[in-house]
């Protein structure tokens, strides 16, 4: 068998550090040698800034230390059964691409592609958290994080990011679900541990 990174994505509250954390202890209990990186991990070796906010420097730049931060990663020979990592794809760098950037979705889409080429042989799958209701979402993990009620401003990004995201997903050169949460969470980690265990596992 080889290795294989798998990727929890989905918009702000939906649900992934949760379903990161679990999907990792599964797969231990059943025998799989497992890294498991949550969000803002200082210690995540596809994150160039370590949990932290990005330098302000050039698109250029930001591109470029991401590239060779996982050229990087490849080249230390990754021998565990699979890498789980939190938002590390899409979340945190398409929200600095628009944040810092206002950087357009065919910009991000290409940017992630050639990234994503890096670590091809680690056979990259990106399961992705979704809701009908962003705003809920988000609202139900600013209260359990003892945050503030989101502003209209805030409901809007997210319902953007959710489609940017999903835009993004399809151009991508990469194995992916999309998983309604909303269909309860037994199902949807049942659905992510028969996919990787099925699927991914015969493949490697």
């Amino acid at each position: 068998m080889g290795s294989s990174i798998v990727f929890i994505e989905g918009v702000s509250g939906v649900g992934k550090t949760t379903t990161t954390a679990l999907l990792a202890e599964k797969l231990r209990s059943m025998g799989y040698r497992v890294d498991c990186y949550l969000e803002g991990a200082d210690n995540n070796p596809l994150d160039p800034y370590k949990g932290a906010y990005p330098p302000k420097i050039a698109i250029a730049d930001f591109f470029e230390t991401y590239l060779q931060c996982w050229q990087d990663f490849i080249e230390t020979k990754f021998e565990k059964d699979f890498m789980i990592v939190d938002g590390t794809l899409l979340h945190h760098q398409i929200n600095d691409l628009i944040r810092e950037y206002c950087a357009s979705d065919e910009v991000i889409a290409n940017y992630l592609a050639n990234l994503l080429s890096i670590i091809q042989q680690l056979n990259p799958v990106v399961f992705y958290l979704s809701s009908d209701s962003v705003a809920q979402r988000l609202a139900q993990a600013r209260k359990s994080r003892k945050q503030s009620e989101p502003t209209s401003k805030q409901i809007r990004f997210w319902k953007n990011r959710k489609r940017v995201d999903l835009f993004v997903l399809e151009r991508l050169p990469i194995e992916s679900q999309v998983l309604d949460v909303s269909n309860g969470w037994d199902q949807v980690h049942k659905t992510i541990i028969e996919h990787i265990t099925t699927y991914i596992i015969m493949e490697l």
